[in-house]
């Protein structure tokens, strides 16, 4: 229902017009947003009258934002039809972590040894994200994953490497949210990926980290591929 994205006519704008406001990234952002929690869901259409009326902005950068967004394949555009949000594909988030896991491992093996300071900075993130996961806040557990995992791979001096690997991670939040449920299930929580991971980097033991994240991603991959199965 296009109800979703509509906004009382007398509420202030989400968006108020401001000068040097790159309104078509802040619209892209925040309808990422939308999309990454479910609440514009797969198929969904996005009608620029909608959007513009609910950021409070004309549909001119709207228009632009939605191309943004198509470009990075989370919207697709059907000239006829309009513009959607993107259905879910198994083949495209086996795709997508394959690519991360390749530049990720490479990060890893290239990082520096974390000093005390960061080791309780980690630990602290990971009672945070526990605590998202047990209050069910996907949106909030997916902003605090790529939090700690930025500072994880901050470690690596490959800052090009590490920017590709974020542009990545951002192509997969939608997927990712679906993570933060198989991370959330009993059966892997003693297999808390983020949590082997800091205790490899505090322990200084390169192998482990190593074979840590290559275990856990195959458990995100695999739990991905499943619940995918049921959607297609």
């Amino acid at each position: 229902m296009n109800a979703i994205v509509k906004r009382s006519r007398t509420a202030a704008p989400i968006l108020p017009e401001l000068d040097g406001i790159d309104f078509p990234a802040q619209v892209a952002s925040e309808t990422r947003k939308l999309i990454n929690r479910g609440t514009l869901a797969p198929g969904f259409q996005l009608r620029q009258s909608d959007l513009a009326e609910r950021f409070g902005i004309s549909r001119v950068p709207v228009r632009e934002a939605l191309k943004l967004l198509a470009a990075e394949g989370i919207i697709e555009h059907d000239p006829n039809r309009g513009f959607f949000v993107a259905q879910l594909s198994s083949d495209e988030a086996r795709q997508l972590y394959r690519m991360r896991q390749l530049l990720e491992a490479e990060l890893l093996m290239t990082v520096v040894w974390p000093t005390s300071a960061q080791i309780r900075e980690f630990k602290a993130l990971l009672v945070r994200l526990e605590e998202l996961i047990q209050a069910g806040n996907r949106e909030g557990w997916i902003e605090l994953h790529r939090e700690l995992h930025d500072k994880i791979f901050d470690l690596s001096s490959n800052k090009v490497l590490k920017r590709e690997v974020l542009r990545l991670m951002r192509l997969t939040d939608r997927y990712r949210a679906l993570a933060a449920d198989i991370s959330a299930h009993p059966q892997h929580r003693s297999a808390n990926i983020e949590a082997k991971l800091v205790k490899a980097l505090e322990s200084k033991d390169r192998d482990l980290l190593l074979a840590t994240y290559e275990k856990g991603r195959i458990v995100v991959l695999e739990g991905l591929m499943r619940v995918l199965a049921l959607r297609e």
